[in-house]
C-alpha cells in the first residue's frame, strides 16, 4: 500500500525534476549524472535515490509530466471539428514548445527521446481520434482511425523537425498556419472520401 507523500517528499522530487530540466537545456541527456542532478538540486544522492531508481527512471517520470501537461491543453482546445478548425489545438502545442524551445530541442535530439516521442505521439493520436470516431461505428470509424495515425505521426514529426531545426529560421506561427493548411485538406479528402 502507497502511502502520500509528505511534503518535503513532494518538494525533493520537484527540486531533482527541475535541475534534471534545467541541465538538459545545458548538455544531452547522455552526459547527466545522478551527481549532475544532486549537485543542481542541492540535494544528496541518498534523496534521489529515495524516489528514482536512476536518470532512466527520471527522465521517464518528467517526459510523463510534460505529456500529461500536453495532454491538458489539448483537453482544453480539442473541441469542434478538428480537421475544419486545427488551429486553436496547434497554435496551443507550437506555443508551449516554442515557450522553452531550447529544452524541447535537447529531448528531441537525445538518443533516449524515443520514449517522450512515442508517448507524445499515442497520447494525440489518441484525442484526435476520440473526436473523430465519436458516435460512429466500427466500419464508419475505420478510416478515421487511419487518418488520426496520419495527422498525429505527421504533426509531431513536423514540430520536431521545427525543434531540431530543420526548417531554418521559419517561426512557429508560420508552422502551425501551414499544418493548419495541411489539416484542413485532409479533412477534406477524408469528407470526400465519405461521400463516395
Amino acid at each position: 500500500m502507497n502511502k502520500p507523500m509528505n511534503r518535503n517528499a513532494h518538494r525533493s522530487i520537484r527540486m531533482l525534476k527541475d535541475a534534471f530540466v534545467q541541465l538538459l537545456a545545458e548538455k544531452p541527456y547522455e552526459s547527466i549524472s545522478v551527481s549532475d542532478v544532486t549537485r543542481r538540486a542541492d540535494l544528496n544522492r541518498g534523496t534521489f535515490y529515495a524516489h528514482f531508481d536512476n536518470i532512466d527512471d527520471l527522465f521517464r517520470c518528467v517526459m510523463e509530466d510534460i505529456t500529461t501537461k500536453v495532454s491538458h491543453l489539448l483537453d482544453q482546445t480539442l473541441d469542434g471539428d478538428f480537421l475544419e478548425n486545427p488551429l486553436p489545438v496547434l497554435k496551443q502545442i507550437g506555443n508551449y514548445l516554442d515557450n522553452d524551445r531550447k529544452l524541447y530541442h535537447k529531448l528531441v535530439s537525445s538518443t533516449s527521446a524515443e520514449m517522450f516521442i512515442n508517448s507524445l505521439t499515442k497520447m494525440f493520436r489518441g484525442r484526435v481520434r476520440e473526436r473523430l470516431i465519436e458516435g460512429k461505428t466500427e466500419d464508419e470509424a475505420r478510416f478515421d482511425v487511419l487518418v488520426s495515425e496520419y495527422l498525429a505521426s505527421g504533426i509531431l514529426g513536423t514540430y520536431r523537425a521545427w525543434l531540431v531545426g530543420e526548417y531554418g529560421t521559419t517561426r512557429i506561427e508560420e508552422v502551425n498556419q501551414d499544418l493548419c493548411r495541411v489539416v484542413i485538406a485532409t479533412g477534406g479528402a477524408v469528407r470526400s472520401q465519405k461521400v463516395i
